[in-house]
């Protein structure tokens, strides 16, 4: 009958005709992921099977780095097991599909077959674009434009944006490529050089000295290295309000994501729940936007820093379970290790001792209890926003027993995508030398061995949990 006709549309952009166009040619839209980061995302699913998934083919598997074991757990991909979040742009919905892909792509052709060529469907958590809070979201909270425009007007920004390295390369971009405006030069700057696409002639100095006739006048005028040294005037702008006045716009704007994180986290913690109707894996598929706040929120991110493409942030929840922890180290009985891009954190966060790649989480605790919340957050458009840091810190939560990998939670920033740039760029075969975020090998974990300390020369007991 008619009721079960199904047709499939072709999809077109050519309704325009000049002189209205759209943006980009073809099928393609703004901030696409590319096949470039689609195997990156690819990479990183496979870096994290090698450090928490064990399938019985490794038997040098660090036993403590086991968070899903394939022999007890059949579909680690199921919820609660897994949780799935992102936001609904493209790129990031494709980028955590894809990481899921090189993670469990084995588990997912064999539940295929056995399932008669019906493919494992796994839960996606979105939320409204518009009410989201993956990114700092103004129209959720207006107080972060508050904060933003006092961050802008500080005298710490003025320095800088008044500076003579920023008059030079103003003054450069305008007269040589006809730049009016000093917006932000890193998306166009980025994702034309890590699309092997050639950059202006007169920014196209990274880590060689042009040699056309005009390199010799431009060193004399702009000096050298000036593609480096834009990108990091450009870094320095776009992140300044982030670190400005103790991160305090990030703490707000991060607020709900951090308490979504604490809810999977603090069961655990205060009641012990170690069931199996729990999560043990939390993947966030988000942007650069996200993992600056929210590191900054912690106050371990730097103002000359910028996420690279297919960054992963991992936050590692750990119980020590042997008795012999150093209980003035680990006082919460529980531990947590901070790792981004295969560089351990945690030690720089205030309070962690140094060298020391877990910390109790008690320290974290502190940490993010003035603005983990989700309500009373003071978002109303108004200058006393600052306010928020004054709140009191909760004690140190006592646990019972351990160390073990229980729960890891994956922060992860978009692969290369396509932005509509400002300026004309021409098409090379040049080889992209930035931007691709660098991974250590994998051993059961980032490490060969957290580094955790004991009452004795051997290693305590400990898994992640």
């Amino acid at each position: 009958s008619s009721s079960d006709a199904m047709f499939l549309f072709e999809k077109r952009y050519d309704a325009l005709l000049f002189p209205q166009e759209n943006e980009l040619g073809g099928t393609c839209q703004k901030g696409q992921l590319l096949l470039r980061g689609y195997d990156q995302e690819l990479v990183n699913g496979q870096y994290l099977r090698n450090a928490y998934v064990f399938d019985g083919s490794n038997m040098e598997h660090d036993i403590t780095m086991r968070l899903l074991d394939l022999k007890a757990d059949i579909r680690p991909y199921d919820e609660p097991t897994l949780r799935y979040r992102s936001d609904d742009d493209q790129r990031t919905l494709m980028s955590g599909q894809v990481l899921l892909r090189g993670m469990f792509g084995t588990e997912f052709v064999q539940q295929t077959k056995v399932n008669y060529g019906q493919s494992p469907i796994i839960p996606l958590h979105v939320a409204d674009r518009s009410r989201d809070v993956l990114n700092p979201n103004h129209d959720e909270c207006p107080a972060l434009d508050d904060l933003y425009e006092t961050a802008m007007a500080s005298s710490d920004f003025k320095a800088l944006n008044t500076s003579t390295e920023f008059r030079h390369l103003y003054t450069m971009i305008e007269k040589e490529l006809g730049v009016k405006e000093m917006t932000s030069p890193l998306e166009c700057l980025m994702t034309t050089i890590c699309t092997d696409r050639t950059l202006p002639d007169i920014l196209d100095d990274y880590e060689r000295k042009p040699t056309n006739k005009t390199a010799a006048k431009w060193e004399a005028s702009y000096a050298n290295n000036r593609f480096e040294r834009l990108m990091k005037l450009g870094t320095q702008v776009e992140v300044f309000p982030f670190l400005h006045n103790d991160a305090t716009y990030s703490k707000l704007a991060m607020g709900p994501l951090w308490a979504e994180i604490l809810d999977k986290i603090l069961p655990i913690i205060d009641r012990g729940d170690r069931g199996a109707a729990r999560n043990k894996l939390h993947v966030i598929s988000g942007h650069d936007t996200t993992l600056i706040p929210l590191l900054a929120s912690l106050g371990i991110w730097g103002l000359d820093k910028w996420p690279p493409y297919a960054s992963m942030f991992l936050l590692e929840l750990h119980e020590f379970i042997d008795g012999r922890t150093d209980k003035d180290f680990y006082p919460s009985y529980y531990g947590f290790r901070l790792v981004f891009n295969g560089q351990v954190l945690t030690d720089q966060i205030t309070g962690c001792p140094e060298g020391h790649d877990i910390c109790d989480f008690g320290v974290l605790r502190n940490l993010l209890q003035p603005f983990a919340k989700r309500d009373g957050r003071m978002c109303e458009a108004t200058k006393t926003t600052a306010q928020l840091l004054g709140t009191e810190a909760s004690q140190i939560v006592s646990g019972s027993g351990g160390v073990w990998l229980y729960l890891v939670t994956i922060f992860m920033s978009i692969a290369i995508g396509f932005y509509g740039a400002k300026w004309k760029l021409k098409r090379s075969d040049r080889v992209a030398i930035a931007g691709i975020a660098e991974m250590t090998e994998f051993r059961g974990g980032y490490r060969d061995y957290p580094t955790i300390p004991s009452e004795d020369d051997e290693k305590p007991d400990m898994r992640v949990i």
